[in-house]
């Protein structure tokens, strides 16, 4: 098959045409974002959690921290896929698990095997996901000296977090994420990454107090994700659930509009409102020539997969091939089709979302939050009346301030 893609280039080249868009294709991906499981076990026991509580376990079955030879075979790895597919920029981000578990004389080994490796072949940024219950002045050390950033999950003040965040006794975890996340603020002049945080949002709690929390704390850059799940959650779909994300989402749009800070940056609401910038192109779901980030799963045991927050999407998740570092190299595994059919998932609407306004600027969702296992993708999002509020409630607060009302209009027609 290889070969044939070949001839199949060679021939467009010389018709002067453009070859079709394909990852296999040297210079279609900007960044490679490789999501590293150096340890497949956790310290603590988050019951939302997509990797260990939502029924797929391969985890356990492999080892629970990763080789230093496994890490260098996949420095290796990548950097050779670098050169092969003249990709720029790798993004690897140590996760798990709990990925401190590895400990800190074998975290900075890897740092250094990754550095003297992709480092030569691309531009390599560093970063760790991590709870934080581990993190000491050793930690921040090593995070300075290897320039990695560090990323800390926190759910909220203590009442919200130890909802779901406890330790595998039920102890709260809330003291020591708080911890390092002071520590690393603290350690900041002297090299340590300023933090950001990424916070699970579950109806319930004031997600207004949750953002003023978080501020208080010294944070600029956050994250909230909504709570995994699949259009198979029928309880769900049948209750208020939907629309009171929603409702979080606007609480914390709102203070953020309230405190009227430009350091401070939501994902979610950065990605909301690049929707109205004025002269923008109004949809997501535009045809691209280079993909900007392709995300790769590269685990302890020294196989690589498609993103595992696909996991909700378990049915179709567990049919997800599997390719070994030592034998597979990465060109031949981004050809895989599996690729492709991600990518038009994500670039493709479901059915029901071809009249509704919001389509543009939700993008349908996260393709795991549209599977069902009877009907595939091909279903809006479990989150939809999450975002139509969410949506709806940006759009007006926007129009009381000044933005023209016939240009948003106009951006939902375009789209």
């Amino acid at each position: 098959m290889a070969a044939g893609r070949g001839d199949l280039g060679s021939e467009h080249r010389a018709a002067g045409a453009r070859p079709p868009f394909s990852l296999a294709h040297p210079g279609s991906i900007e960044a490679l974002q490789v999501v590293y499981k150096v340890a497949e076990r956790c310290n603590i026991n988050c019951s939302y959690c997509y990797y260990f509580n939502m029924g797929e376990d391969s985890a356990l079955d492999r080892p629970a921290r990763v080789a230093p030879e496994v890490t260098e075979a996949l420095g290796r790895w990548l950097a050779q896929g670098c050169v092969d597919l003249d990709i720029p920029r790798v993004k690897l981000s140590f996760h798990g698990g709990e990925p401190t578990m590895m400990g800190p004389r074998a975290f900075a080994a890897a740092c250094s095997a990754l550095e003297a490796s992709v480092g030569r072949a691309a531009d390599l940024a560093l970063s760790i996901q991590t709870n934080g219950l581990l993190v000491d002045e050793d930690w921040a050390a090593i995070f300075a000296r290897h320039r990695v950033g560090v990323g800390v999950s926190i759910d909220g003040p203590a009442e919200v977090n130890d909802r779901f965040r406890l330790d595998r006794r039920g102890r709260s975890t809330h003291a020591a994420t708080e911890r390092a996340i002071r520590l690393l603020i603290d350690r900041y002049h002297d090299g340590a990454p300023w933090p950001s945080t990424i916070s699970v949002v579950q109806p319930g709690p004031d997600y207004g107090e949750v953002y003023r929390y978080l501020r208080g704390l010294g944070v600029f850059e956050m994250s909230f994700l909504l709570a995994d799940r699949s259009r198979d959650d029928h309880a769900f779909l049948a209750s208020d659930g939907p629309r009171r994300f929603g409702e979080a989402m606007v609480a914390i749009f709102h203070a953020w509009l309230a405190e009227d800070d430009r350091r401070v940056q939501v994902r979610f609401i950065e990605e909301a409102l690049s929707h109205f910038v004025v002269g923008a192109p109004a949809a997501r779901l535009v045809e691209r020539p280079r993909k900007s980030n392709q995300i790769l799963i590269a685990r302890s045991d020294g196989t690589v997969t498609v993103d595992d927050t696909f996991t909700p999407a378990l049915g179709w998740y567990r049919t997800a091939p599997v390719f070994d570092i030592r034998t597979t190299p990465l060109r031949e595994v981004l050809a895989h089709p599996i690729f492709a059919e991600v990518d038009r998932l994500q670039q493709s609407l479901p059915t029901a979302c071809g009249d509704c306004r919001w389509r543009a600027a939700c993008g349908g969702g996260d393709i795991e939050n549209r599977f069902a296992a009877d009907t595939g993708f091909d279903n809006p999002s479990v989150y939809c009346d999450a975002y139509r509020h969410f949506y709806q409630q940006v759009t007006e607060t926007l129009v009381r301030n000044g933005y023209p009302r016939a240009v948003a209009e106009e951006k939902f027609r375009a789209a």
